[in-house]
């Protein structure tokens, strides 16, 4: 398992609006996987949605996304780690999945660095950062699960990062890049749904040479506001 404390189970609910409970698992993301959501959900999300501004429709950042090519980038960046003078630590890819009779499949993807050397408002330290994130459409329920869409998906992934971060021995501070193909959707999905902070534009770069423009479309939890973030989901561990 790639956590110790991993969410185990989440909501759905039924045509009647009668909630059910889903499990889950955190599994490590494998070539499989990441191919099996490029070929079925990825599609979906391309056909379905758009950038904010492309069309009328849904707005996604994920569009046009890659899955399996932000696994092998997750590779090049732990090679890079062995280089001299570099601060941050390996990161990971993970996938959370549901049964389908002795199959799995994947409704979320993340990938993440638990220890990214970065700097919030001056202060440098390694924090865990949320690289990639997507979380499935419905219409991928409706297609290939034959099942109402399970909730939370998005915030579980964010969970993930936090507890890879206390896995680690850090105390659950992390970064992530909100994409602004996302639009105001997305920042209102991690200000008011997550009650993250957003970094101001004078925060100065966020990595040393990869992170270094435009500051403000990261947003930030301090420790104790990630821990009572991922508290949330005790009773689900």
């Amino acid at each position: 398992m790639p956590l110790q404390r991993p969410i185990s189970s989440l909501p759905a609910y039924d045509t009647f609006g009668n909630p059910f409970q889903v499990k889950v698992c955190v599994v490590p993301m494998t070539k499989g996987l990441a191919k099996q959501w490029h070929e079925k959900v990825q599609p979906l999300v391309n056909s379905n949605y758009s950038h904010e501004g492309a069309t009328d429709r849904r707005v996604r950042a994920d569009v046009g996304w890659r899955w399996p090519t932000y696994l092998k980038l997750v590779g090049i960046h732990n090679y890079l780690t062995q280089m001299p003078g570099n601060c941050s630590e390996k990161g990971k890819a993970m996938c959370v999945v549901v049964s389908r009779g002795e199959q799995t499949f994947p409704i979320g993807m993340l990938s993440i660095v638990p220890k990214l050397h970065s700097n919030v408002e001056g202060v440098e330290r390694q924090r865990a950062f949320t690289w990639y994130l997507s979380d499935a459409p419905s219409e991928a329920y409706e297609q290939f699960l034959g099942q109402p869409a399970v909730r939370g998906v998005a915030k579980t992934l964010i969970d993930c990062t936090i507890q890879a971060a206390l896995d680690e021995g850090n105390d659950g501070e992390m970064l992530l890049h909100a994409d602004p193909k996302g639009g105001r959707k997305l920042i209102d999905f991690y200000e008011a749904g997550c009650k993250m902070r957003r970094l101001s534009p004078n925060n100065g770069c966020v990595t040393v040479i990869w992170r270094r423009s435009r500051p403000d479309e990261y947003f930030h939890f301090n420790g104790a506001d990630a821990r009572a973030f991922s508290s949330r989901y005790d009773a689900r561990r």
